[in-house]
């Protein structure tokens, strides 16, 4: 396992709004990012070890441990996250750089690291969401992260972002779900998931349900809203009238309007449209390179 770009970014512009303090990374990482993209301080201290732990001490960990299945790698502690974990450290950020993916029982794991998360503390993934299937057992969504890290949950401060694994400069943030509607997209590269959150209660029984089925769960208070856009159901309705289902020129036409739609950014589930806004990650870190 190994923290790439998207990944160290996300965890270097963390450590900017605040002390990443005690560190718990989630499966021992190695550090798969050149020197270029770590900067000449933290490039110097990285090529102390393959791991992670010299380039998180230099953006200011006080220090830094690892929970890994096995001791294959020389973790600092060996547990199974898919089942409950007893240990009395707790830790101020919790790094899960791609792990909870490949864990069978992951809600079980989720609970074991927001019970390893100091209070103040906080939890940072960066977990697969599209054209990643087989690279673990499951891939995530945005709705997720902000159910899981509510704040009837003892959370706050949850932000979820989305980003190509073919772009390195920007980042989707993605925007809480709400009753009724679902965060849906569509991609032809690889997604990946960022998110953190700050833990600033302790729960003893954290509660997550879809909050798209909300309202059908309340009486009177409304149907499910419509998960296509007016355009999308007037673009159903041509398609219909000039290729019938099942003929040739229907799949053509779909093919076409989606690869056309997301590469241009207009289609109704393309990135792009469901982000809040785009961040460009050199912006977001201060920094510009030659």
């Amino acid at each position: 396992m190994g923290i790439d770009a998207h990944p160290f970014n996300f965890i270097k512009f963390q450590s900017q709004r605040g002390p990443l303090g005690r560190v718990l990374t989630i499966g021992r990482q190695e550090l798969s990012v050149g020197a270029r993209l770590l900067g000449e301080e933290v490039a110097a201290v990285a090529r102390q070890s393959l791991y992670c732990e010299p380039a998180l001490l230099a953006l200011g960990a006080t220090s830094v441990a690892s929970l890994d299945y096995s001791d294959y790698e020389q973790a600092s502690f060996v547990a199974d996250l898919g089942r409950p974990i007893t240990m009395s450290e707790r830790f101020d950020t919790i790094v899960d750089a791609g792990s909870l993916e490949h864990v069978f029982d992951v809600a079980t794991a989720f609970r074991n690291l927001i019970e390893l998360c100091e209070v103040g503390g906080r939890i940072i993934h960066s977990l697969p969401v599209n054209d990643l299937s087989g690279h673990g057992f499951y891939q995530f969504c945005s709705d997720l992260m902000f159910a899981i890290y509510s704040e009837q949950n003892g959370f706050a401060e949850t932000e979820v972002y989305y980003a190509s694994n073919l772009d390195p400069a920007r980042w989707y943030k993605m925007p809480p779900a709400r009753p009724g509607a679902r965060i849906e997209i569509l991609s032809v590269e690889p997604i990946i998931l960022l998110s953190v959150a700050r833990k600033v209660a302790k729960v003893d029984q954290i509660q997550v349900t879809q909050p798209f089925y909300a309202m059908a769960w309340e009486e009177g208070k409304g149907k499910l809203a419509r998960s296509e856009t007016p355009r999308m159901a007037t673009m159903k309705r041509w398609v219909s009238q000039v290729a019938p289902k099942g003929s040739r020129w229907r799949n053509t036409l779909r093919d076409i309007f989606v690869l056309g739609g997301l590469a241009l950014g207009v289609h109704p589930y393309s990135l792009r449209r469901r982000c809040v806004e785009a961040l460009e990650v050199e912006r977001v870190l201060g920094e510009r390179r030659a």
